[in-house]
């Protein structure tokens, strides 16, 4: 077995310790770094981490991610939590539904015509704008 494998299977028993909400603590000694298990880096906003890190997991499971700090790695799996709730914030309002909506279709089409994450933030910036400027032209026909 090769090391990216052996070290992806150390970051796989760190996944089995972590229960749905809750993350782990693991000395920097007990694991090997994240990128040479193949995990990639993140864009994150700083919060006193090094960096973010997401190792993909198996068929149908969310990335595992990973900060890692100057004495220590913290790892869990949120992406799910996340997307639930989104998902419940568009089912109760449908304006939040259109927000959502306006900045997917906007980040989809930055990525599509840029290639790049810049591209991608300035799109929902953008697809985010389209939503407001629309709500407030709904709200004003509401009002006539």
């Amino acid at each position: 077995m090769n090391t990216l494998n052996q070290n992806r299977q150390a970051w796989n028993r760190v996944r089995g310790q972590i229960r749905p909400g809750t993350s782990v603590r693991i000395s920097r000694e007990e694991v090997p770094h994240p990128r040479d298990a193949g995990a990639r880096p993140t864009t994150t906003w700083p919060a006193g981490q090094i960096a973010d890190y997401a190792l993909d997991g198996g068929p149908g499971e969310p990335p595992l991610t990973i900060r890692e700090f100057a004495d220590r790695f913290e790892a869990f799996v949120g992406a799910t939590q996340v997307a639930t709730e989104v998902v419940g914030l568009v089912q109760r309002d449908p304006r939040a539904a259109m927000y959502v909506g306006g900045a997917l279709l906007g980040g989809a089409v930055g990525t599509s015509v840029s290639g790049k994450r810049e591209g991608m933030l300035l799109g929902a910036g953008i697809g985010l704008l389209f939503a407001a400027l629309l709500d407030a032209s709904l709200n004003e026909d509401r009002r006539a």
